[in-house]
């Protein structure tokens, strides 16, 4: 057994949560101490993006300059492809408009942005231990002792509190018997990088929506120097229900990809793909225990419509950092006394992911597959045309500044004109791809659904109607959305 070591804080695990904790702890002078398994550089599942609000925390660490010497390509265009074809191609809409925030995205492999993050935290004044794999996490009336094997050896470390910061099969919060496992809420995914042929003069992000990847998509993300980073990710529950194999699904996305994305002809894999899980917001419990708190993937801090878990993982990691801080200097690490991390969390995070919440809830139903992506399609094709409507509906998917019910009233307001002049257009012979056309195949895919799983259908529903009911009652204070003004 090694000699002891001692901190204020101990951070299992260094990636982007783990180590925006560390610096900002050391920031404010607290002895904090990373225990992270791997040696960075390491590479780890991911779709790499970085969108504005990351962006705007890198630079307030200090790693955004050194993270752009690299000279990554700007991320400022998306296309949306519906069926293997492209229904919206323009500028990213909602980029560029909030005050503050940079008007592009990065895509940064994880293998690069990991250890510059980490080395901030360093630089900080954090001590990190890389090499070390926790093995066992016990709680004592005067402390955290943390168990961890490093080389051929184990060494023991003791702290006031402990920091899960330790990805979605958290050893801290099975420790605190806090582990959440609802396929419900779990994304599976499979990446890999490519080279396609020649330079990317354009930073477009592409989403890829089907039948055969619903409820989740496909993606491609351009890099410099002709990389790019692709994957698939489908819901867990869809998985296990209809047997999914997700290895076959990438390796079909790769064929389809190379066939009707433009730069994709010859692309090629550069090593073979890689998976991984994460889940997300909706299915998180409670993040704080006595001498503790889960953060990042650990918590489920993780996009619940588009998987993206990088920025909410910094995110909840500076909302909780002025919690531990005030409880180091009364002496308080008691459950009731952490519990101001979840309040923090849940009025930081709430306005904008029950909304979210809801709308991966609602296209959980794989029976719904067909009339979700007509409207998608529809949107789409409504939004090439007009940039207002694109960025509000754009706020289902990656939107800087969700407000939920100006979003809700905006689809209202076209489904109530559509079906104002659709008899019109009926009698006149007109009626393809309109609302009528719609409304028989969503009552068709409902009816379908409750006759073929009953039981299932019934759950889904009320679940469904359980988080509309959580909406409604949060409205009165979604006026706004914090994660627009940031933490930093």
């Amino acid at each position: 057994m090694a000699a002891e070591r001692r901190a204020d804080v101990v951070v299992v695990g260094g990636g982007p949560a783990g180590s925006t904790m560390a610096w900002s702890l050391a920031q404010r002078g607290i002895r904090v101490l990373v225990l992270e398994r791997a040696r960075f550089p390491r590479e780890k599942v991911c779709g790499d993006y970085v969108e504005p609000r990351g962006l705007r925390i890198l630079e307030a660490m200090g790693s955004l300059p050194r993270l752009e010497q690299a000279g990554p390509l700007p991320i400022t265009h998306s296309a949306t492809y519906v069926d293997s074809a492209c229904a919206y191609r323009n500028p990213i809409p909602f980029y560029g408009v909030v005050e503050g925030l940079p008007p592009h995205g990065y895509i940064i492999p994880r293998d690069v942005l990991d250890d510059e993050m980490l080395a901030a935290a360093a630089r900080a004044g954090a001590i990190v231990h890389q090499g070390t794999a926790v093995t066992g996490v016990r709680f004592e009336p005067r402390g955290v002792e943390i168990e961890a094997g490093r080389g051929t050896g184990t060494v023991r470390y003791r702290a006031r509190l402990v920091v899960g910061a330790d990805g979605a099969n958290s050893l801290v919060a099975r420790a605190r018997s806090l582990t959440v496992d609802d396929p419900r809420h779990i994304a599976v995914a499979q990446r890999a990088y490519a080279t396609v042929a020649g330079d990317i003069d354009v930073g477009e992000a592409a989403f890829f929506f089907d039948e055969s990847l619903f409820p989740g998509y496909g993606w491609m993300f351009p890099m410099a120097g002709g990389r790019v980073n692709i994957g698939v990710g489908i819901l867990a529950e869809t998985r296990s229900r209809l047997g999914v194999h997700v290895p076959d699904l990438f390796a079909e996305f790769v064929e389809r990809l190379r066939h009707v994305h433009p730069q994709c002809g010859r692309l090629e894999l550069c090593a073979p793909p890689i998976g991984g899980i994460v889940k997300t917001y909706g299915g998180h419990g409670r993040n704080h225990f006595e001498r503790g708190v889960l953060i990042g993937d650990a918590g489920s801090f993780v996009d619940p419509m588009t998987g993206e878990g990088i920025t909410p993982a910094m995110e909840s990691a500076l909302l909780a950092a002025p919690v531990l801080e005030a409880a180091l200097e009364e002496g308080r690490f008691d459950e009731t006394r952490l519990a101001e991390y979840d309040r923090a969390f849940r009025s930081y995070f709430d306005p904008s992911m029950i909304f979210l919440d809801l709308c991966a809830t609602m296209l959980r139903n794989r029976h719904l597959a067909r009339p979700w992506l007509r409207a998608l399609d529809r949107g789409c094709r409504i939004a090439q045309e007009d940039q207002a409507f694109a960025r509000d509906a754009a706020g289902y998917f990656g939107g800087l500044d969700i407000r939920p019910f100006g979003i809700l009233g905006e689809m209202w307001v076209r489904v109530v004109r559509d079906l104002a002049f659709v008899w019109p257009r009926f009698v006149a012979g007109d009626a393809g791809g309109t609302s009528v056309g719609d409304l028989v195949g969503w009552q068709a895919a409902l009816t379908r659904s409750a006759l073929r799983d009953p039981f299932w259908h019934a759950r889904w529903a009320l679940e469904v109607q359980r988080k509309w009911a959580a909406l409604l009652a949060a409205a009165p204070a979604q006026r706004s959305d914090p994660r627009a003004a940031g933490l930093v």
